[in-house]
């Protein structure tokens, strides 16, 4: 509804049209105001208050993600059946015909040209920093456009790439400095919506993580970590282990102090009796492994076979109101996890000398499949997403303060009570930049880190008409007719990014 195929825009000509039908109600007739944007909100209801329609038609805001049009259509319908002598307008860029509902659809579309980056990725090479993009056509005609890559801000190359109509072409960009961080592609040529015409990638480097592991000696476990390559390992002995801070992770092995670190994630093996932390009752002999499937944590036994593992003993332990199970043993949890506040924790509940495990390819496996849930690095989020999706941004460990700035440089300061913090207002797109503030011995330091947002062009970018004809989730192209195509321009359809639905509720003089 951005597009400028209509001026001055789709959405503003459909703004403009329906305050000419407020303006040209009667008395008596009341509206019910629906915007379709990420989700479907009534904005008015049953209103013939022209004063609060205008007011409340100003206030919806055009939205550069997927609309929420089956939503909206559900939602009108249901609102239908409770009234009589009802119509429903629908102001989109869409043509909309529903069965056995008396629908008038105002179109606002001519068709429009547009091209859009649809990806911008970037990948380590032997040669060095390679970034892949891939832009397509979505006008009728062939097209020879002018593709920029910038890097942190600066022109790097302009390369003119041929496109055939209703097709996507991959632009490979080569000799990327090795410093480099933000880079962005964009079509420099001119077409009918321009939010789509610029991607994004961050290339982040890694953030090295303090690892502490206290042992008597555990060679397996030691190499295990050290596999990682963001890891710095520190050994130190149980008689050595008092006032720990300072490090990322914390590994505990046959040990756990009298008073646990609050700045970073724990393991834990073989818990000693009487620890002051866990409740322990004793051994036993596990068997009949059984992976909890439904935990959120089973993703730690990932190609590995826990079936052939053979332990000769375990402690048996209460489980924490804090952790659940991921490997049961039959009398007790070989495997916990969960997290106590913002502070991730994973308990094994046997000394890996008293197994085969560690002789097994299996073991290395499995810690870095834990290691990669408590040692996220960087924010541990995807790195990017649709314009109005849910980020969840890990915290870091020992992170006092979290920020993130979005692309205009509005800045949200967010709750870093828990491990995981989610963001909401992505709605702009562009580079955000993630600040936590993370305790580094007596001072701090602020690290950074990025996502971008994109325009979901998959269902956006195509500026054609198009026909919708049928019931609401069950729709039926008028042009078409073929069942698998349906769905996917269904798809399309029904997430407009904006759609104004108009209900004219046509009483008598006393209204409602």
């Amino acid at each position: 509804m951005q597009a400028e195929d209509v001026k001055p825009s789709r959405f503003l000509l459909a703004k403009r049209e329906i305050e000419g039908f407020i303006d040209d109600l009667l008395p008596g007739q009341r509206v019910t105001l629906i915007a379709a944007g990420y989700d479907a909100e009534v904005v008015a209801s049953r209103t013939g208050d022209k004063s609060i329609l205008k007011q409340r038609l100003n206030g919806i805001e055009v939205t550069n993600g997927q609309g929420s049009m089956e939503q909206a259509l559900a939602l009108a319908q249901a609102l239908a059946k409770e009234l009589e002598d009802v119509r429903i307008r629908i102001y989109s860029d869409k043509v909309y015909q529903i069965r056995n509902q008396d629908i008038e659809s105002i179109v606002f579309n001519n068709e429009g040209k547009n091209f859009a980056v649809e990806l911008v990725s970037w990948a380590q090479t032997s040669d060095g920093t390679v970034v892949l993009s891939k832009i397509a056509n979505y006008s009728g005609e062939d097209a020879a456009l002018a593709a920029e890559c910038l890097v942190d801000g600066a022109t790097f190359d302009i390369r003119e790439v041929a496109v055939p109509a209703g097709r996507k072409a991959d632009v490979y960009w080569t000799g990327i400095p090795a410093d480099a961080k933000r880079v962005e592609v964009a079509i420099l040529d001119e077409d009918d919506l321009a939010i789509d015409n610029a991607g994004w990638t961050f290339v982040d480097s890694y953030r090295e993580n303090r690892v502490l592991l206290v042992t008597q000696r555990n060679v397996f476990l030691e190499k295990a970590i050290a596999l990682r390559d963001d890891v710095n390992l520190v050994k130190t002995a149980y008689e050595h282990a008092v006032d720990l801070n300072g490090y990322a992770l914390y590994v505990f092995d046959g040990y756990i102090p009298s008073k646990l670190p609050r700045d970073g994630n724990m393991i834990v093996f073989n818990p000693p009796p009487q620890n002051g932390f866990l409740e322990v009752e004793g051994e036993y002999a596990p068997q009949n492994l059984r992976l909890l499937s439904h935990s959120r944590y089973a993703r730690f036994f990932d190609l590995v076979n826990y079936k052939g593992f053979h332990i000769a003993r375990a402690r048996r332990i209460s489980v924490p109101r804090w952790a659940e199970v991921v490997l049961d043993g039959g009398q007790g949890p070989l495997v916990m996890a969960g997290e106590m506040g913002a502070q991730r924790v994973v308990v094994f509940s046997f000394d890996v000398h008293h197994s085969d495990i560690p002789l097994k390819v299996d073991f290395p496996i499995l810690i870095q499949n834990v290691l990669t849930w408590v040692l996220p690095q960087s924010s541990g989020q995807e790195s990017g997403f649709y314009a109005g999706q849910e980020v969840f941004i890990n915290l870091l460990p020992g992170a006092g303060e979290i920020r993130v700035i979005t692309p205009s440089g509005k800045e949200f300061v967010l709750d870093p009570s828990y491990s995981v913090v989610p963001f909401i207002d992505s709605h702009e797109v562009g580079v955000y930049t993630v600040q936590q503030v993370v305790q580094q011995g007596d001072g701090q330091e602020v690290l950074e880190s990025h996502f971008t947002v994109h325009v979901p062009t998959h269902s956006e970018s195509d500026l054609r008409a198009g026909q919708v004809i049928g019931d609401v989730g069950q729709p039926v192209d008028g042009r078409n007719g073929g069942s698998g195509f349906v769905k996917e321009l269904w798809r399309y359809f029904a997430w407009a990014v904006l759609a104004v639905i108009m209900f004219e509720w046509w009483v008598y003089q006393r209204g409602y």
